[in-house]
């Protein structure tokens, strides 16, 4: 099956994160796309504002990331009031800020409003010649042999327009209402927790934009709990509220909203105005019960826990749905241009589904702890361990993956092999974890310009590292990847610190000097022999292996033509 660059074979149903980073990697792969949105327009909300570190990983090979540091937030310690007092009762961060290392050079949670991301992945779009058609809706889908038939009503000057269209692919990324999944009558499972909240943007003067502001009083008959975040925008902070009251009415009375704050925080330092967006959040815990089904792929259905005692970065559902659409993304690839089969397709749900189930759970243990530090005064920083980085998930079970160094037994539960990362371990990465950076790396012909994995990495291609001392021992592994489809594959030969000589290499796309010991390093490669490790387009080691053997061997599991 292969693509036909002037009808789009895809269809995504949905242009909220998931559905933009799964249309530009498909774009980035020279994939034409259609993507379509029932909304009008775009709102810049903060929702989903916490991007976790292995998500901005994510976004760097994107090329988005530059745009999305210009204008972030970090994340801030929170200073928590008593109402009516000036003088904090504390000040603490919910999760200490880390430097960076040489393998993550992004190890710690930004705060960029989910409506500000959006705005910067569609800018993406559009300068790869994608857009996104607003007020289509898919009305009703049918699976046929070479894919699947669709009907779109379109909103145009207050009249419905009705089109019919084909594709090979349909991928509902429209969220937790999605029309795609409940016609292909998949549940959502999961459950509804009893708390809610109501949460927004609006403006305010007489606090600094350095710190998260929190005021609690838990024994207080109506509002419990105001938290006021500073934004993107000079004097437009993020606001949750929640307690004892009816939620309906302060909604849709936004000044009754403010006055209740007011009142509840006690401050008249403190000016709270013009609301701009608010609504009434009751927090879901819920996974689609399958990731796959023929030729329709239901991706990114998540619809996460979040309260009055929740912050924004104990949400993992853009994150986590933000990972399934890259996962998605190079695979479908592969199969659109005829090198992979479509069996490569099913991966995908064998590998993102335990980890959104974790997510599930992990999500719901912070809310038990943050729920108990508000009502029993517990602790809750135990609750948000480095693992929600997610810079420790992995698939080291998947199929595809080879690990001829640390051979894995699949047939282990995927509990039992820890789909976060949170055991540790040797420190040794293994085939299935996500790939390290390694910055120093110079390129042995010019002897200069150094640079590092990060940007070697990218979501159209594998690259084939091979840690060696020895050219020679190079070359039979360059001659197998030539014979892998072109433009699929970079190979890399990397020399240690300690060679002492670095001679160029036949067929090599790259060869480096690591001069600053990094890679070496943080591959557990010896100096003194071969090893290989290959990476996937989406950042993850696909195998590690000792020779050309293994190198062919991994891509029998990838592409169909080998």
């Amino acid at each position: 099956m292969s693509a036909d660059p002037a009808s789009p074979g895809v269809l995504i149903g949905g242009a909220g994160p998931s559905g933009l980073v799964l249309a530009l990697t498909l774009l980035t792969n020279g994939i034409p796309v259609r993507i379509i949105d029932k909304a009008r327009d775009f709102p810049l909300v903060q929702r989903g504002s916490g991007i976790q570190p292995r998500t901005l990983e994510l976004f760097h090979y994107l090329g988005t990331l530059s745009d999305m540091q210009a204008i972030y937030r970090p994340l801030l310690p929170v200073v928590e009031y008593k109402p009516g007092q000036v003088e904090p009762v504390k000040t603490s961060y919910m999760m200490e800020p880390v430097e960076p290392t040489p393998d993550v050079p992004y190890p710690n949670p930004i705060l960029l409003g989910q409506g500000y991301t959006q705005q910067i992945l569609r800018a993406h779009l559009e300068k790869l010649g994608g857009a996104i058609e607003t007020e289509t809706e898919l009305r009703h889908f049918g699976q046929t042999a070479d894919g699947v038939t669709v009907t779109l009503v379109k909103q145009r000057n207050g009249e419905e327009v009705i089109e019919t269209a084909s594709f090979r692919w349909l991928v509902g990324t429209d969220g937790g209402k999605s029309g795609v999944r409940k016609q292909l009558g998949l549940s959502f499972e999961g459950q509804a927790l009893k708390e809610h909240s109501i949460h927004g943007e609006l403006y305010v003067e007489g606090l600094d934009a350095d710190h998260w502001h929190r005021w609690l009083d838990w024994q207080n008959p109506t509002i419990v709990t105001v938290v006021l975040c500073p934004t993107e925008v000079k004097g437009q902070f993020f606001f949750l509220t929640g307690g004892h009251v009816n939620y309906s009415e302060l909604v849709e009375d936004q000044e009754k909203l403010l006055q209740a704050m007011r009142d509840f925080i006690k401050r008249d330092d403190i000016k709270l105005s013009n609301i701009r967006h608010a609504v009434e959040y009751r927090p879901q815990a819920r996974i689609v019960e399958k990731y796959n089904l023929a030729v329709l792929m239901p991706a990114g259905f998540y619809k996460m826990p979040h309260t009055c005692t929740a912050r924004r970065e104990d949400r993992h559902g853009l994150n986590t749905s933000v990972q399934d659409a890259f996962n998605l993304g190079w695979k479908l690839a592969l199969v659109e241009k005829g090198l992979a089969a479509p069996s490569l397709l099913s991966t995908y749900s064998e590998e993102r589904l335990p980890v959104a189930k974790r997510m599930i759970q992990e999500t719901l243990g912070i809310y038990k702890v943050v729920m108990d530090s508000a009502l029993q005064g517990a602790n809750a920083s135990k609750a948000r361990g480095a693992h929600i980085k997610q810079l420790g998930v992995n698939y080291r079970w998947s199929p595809i993956v080879l690990d001829e160094r640390n051979p894995v037994d699949k047939q282990q539960t995927v509990d039992a092999l820890d789909v976060y990362g949170k055991l540790g371990g040797d420190g040794v990465p293994r085939a299935g974890d996500r790939a390290p950076d390694a910055p120093g790396l110079v390129e042995v012909k010019q002897g200069s310009g150094a640079t590092r994995l990060f940007d070697i990495f990218g979501p159209t291609h594998h690259c084939v590292l091979i840690f060696c001392a020895d050219a020679s021992t190079a070359r039979p592994v360059l001659e197998a990847v030539q014979t892998l489809p072109p433009k699929t594959v970079t190979s890399v030969v990397i020399y240690p610190q300690t060679a002492s000589r670095k001679p160029p290499v036949a067929y090599a796309d790259l060869v480096l000097a690591d001069f600053e010991g990094h890679a070496f390093k943080v591959y557990g490669c010896p100096a003194d022999s071969t090893t290989i490790v290959i990476t996937r387009p989406d950042g993850v080691i696909g195998g590690t292996v000792f020779g050309d053997e293994g190198v062919k061997k991994y891509f029998k599991g990838i592409f169909s033509t080998v």
